[in-house]
């Protein structure tokens, strides 16, 4: 076995600093009263860890801090998980800060040990989390690399001996104080002059045991792959959740953007882990104090791409009353499709306006309402009339049912008049005919009475061909004209 640990040193300042609406301000993540980390601008200004949050502020005026939220380091966490699992299905996550990923079996698919390392570094730099990777045979070797950030030279096609063999290699040099051990078993193993890991593998396994007990052998055995060391995967939720809390209220509709664009990366690459598009989300506007605003923005097909989630929720926002300042925004997905990715032809081609039917759909949804455009679809009913029905205009996931019915040999026209248009006989020119169709006799009070039409193509006298009937009463109508 092969695991990657993605371990996030940044971890609970980057989780906090979400609730900016720019990232740009130095801000600093607080414990005891002591600056635990700083972003960038925090370490520009000067602000050091460890200092004091009275000294932090002298420094930098402006400066934004956090205190630790162990809860909302916990949520998104599992969310970082759930975004890997598109690379295995054996996710693992150790708190607080790490994800532990078995991907044995998923080098080929990515190119390779390093293919995949990159990937992952990628996916978590896009999520916002600096990340250092760990490469290991163990669960606890991939982490305690990456904790001291050691890099693990791997054979170039390295079998599980070879792998084995440069791993333990690599752990002989990583100081105690990253791995698992407790602090009191550091301190007791640096009195005795014992710095790394390789000074402890030398030592004799039992009076390690008598000294330090078993808990530290049992500890020495799952890293170096003595004993199994089985983990409780992940199982993805079935729904994506995800809130910010603003430090302070957005009265700005284009201030929502970053915040906005921010959960609509979150959610694209959610989907993606779980192969899943979404066909219909829900923003919440809550402001304090009042009544919060909902917003639901529906697809007429299945979407990952967080440009296409952000720009058809921009388009509506606009036409949304938001009378309040904003203080959290929540974004839920509704309803989920299966993701099939759109077949493209090999030399392209173009498209209307520069856009697919399905974005041009979805914008005038957005801007006009959701009643602006509908689709089409067949009903079980042998009259014209009633033949079909208006549908969510959805492109490409209709269901068996909802399919066209087969092409019938039987000509109709393309579309048909609200009211039956009269006419006089001698205008039209009779084609081909008749059709016989019965039109509910069922429908009225006396069922014995016929009720039925025969249908015929014919050309009019204005040169048009169109679609004619006569009734019981010998008397002519226009239903529909052929294009």
């Amino acid at each position: 076995m092969l695991w990657f640990c993605a371990e996030l040193p940044a971890f609970g300042l980057e989780v906090c600093a979400r609730r900016m609406i720019d990232d740009v301000r130095p801000a600093t993540l607080v414990e005891d009263n002591r600056v635990l980390a700083c972003n960038d601008a925090a370490f520009a200004d000067g602000i050091t860890i460890g200092s004091s949050l009275a000294t932090a502020h002298s420094i930098s005026p402006g400066l934004v801090h956090f205190c630790r939220d162990v809860a909302a380091e916990r949520e998104r966490l599992r969310f970082l998980a759930d975004a890997t699992y598109r690379f295995s299905a054996s996710v693992s996550i150790q708190e607080p800060s790490a994800i532990l990923i078995e991907v044995d079996g998923s080098l080929r698919l990515f190119g390779g040990l390093y293919g995949l390392k990159r990937a992952l570094i990628g996916l978590l730099g896009e999520l916002g989390h600096r990340a250092d990777i760990g490469i290991g045979h163990t669960p606890l070797a991939a982490l305690a690399l990456a904790r001291a950030r050691e890099n693990c030279e791997l054979p170039r096609s390295p079998g599980p001996d070879g792998i084995k063999s440069a791993v333990i290699e690599s752990l002989r040099r990583i100081p105690l104080q990253h791995t698992e051990l407790d602090a009191d078993a550091v301190e007791r193993f640096s009195n005795m002059g014992i710095e790394t890991l390789g000074q402890v593998f030398r030592l004799p396994t039992a009076e390690l045991g008598r000294r330090f007990g078993p808990k530290l052998l049992d500890y020495l055995e799952r890293i170096s792959g003595q004993k199994p060391d089985p983990r409780i995967l992940v199982t993805p939720v079935e729904r994506f959740t995800a809130e910010l809390n603003f430090l302070q209220t957005i009265s700005s509709k284009e201030a929502l953007s970053f915040p906005m664009h921010r959960l609509a990366r979150d959610l694209e690459h959610w989907l993606i882990g779980r192969q899943l598009g979404v066909m219909r989300l829900s923003w919440r506007f809550a402001p304090f104090g009042s009544t919060a605003t909902t917003m639901e923005v529906e697809f007429a097909r299945p979407q990952q791409s967080n440009q296409t989630l952000l720009s058809i929720s921009r388009l509506k926002l606009d036409a949304l009353d938001l009378s309040d300042e904003v203080l959290s925004l929540r974004l839920t997905t509704i309803r989920l499709a299966p993701w099939q990715d759109e077949n493209r032809p090999l030399f392209g081609r173009a498209e209307l306006a520069g856009h697919s039917p399905a974005e041009l759909i979805d914008q005038f949804k957005a801007r006009l309402g959701d009643d602006a455009c509908t689709g089409i679809r067949t009903r079980d009913d042998h009259r014209p009339e009633f033949a079909w029905t208006a549908a969510p205009p959805i492109i490409g996931t209709a269901t068996q049912r909802d399919r066209p019915a087969p092409r019938s040999t039987v000509r109709r026209p393309l579309a048909l008049l609200r009211t039956p248009k009269p006419t006089r006989r001698r205008q039209l020119t009779l084609l081909r005919g008749p059709e016989r169709i019965d039109v509910g006799w069922w429908s009225t009070a006396d069922v014995y009475e016929p009720k039925h039409r025969d249908y015929f193509v014919a050309r009019h006298a204005n040169g048009s061909q169109c679609w004619v009937f006569v009734d019981r009463n010998g008397d002519w109508f226009i239903h529909g004209y052929f294009s």
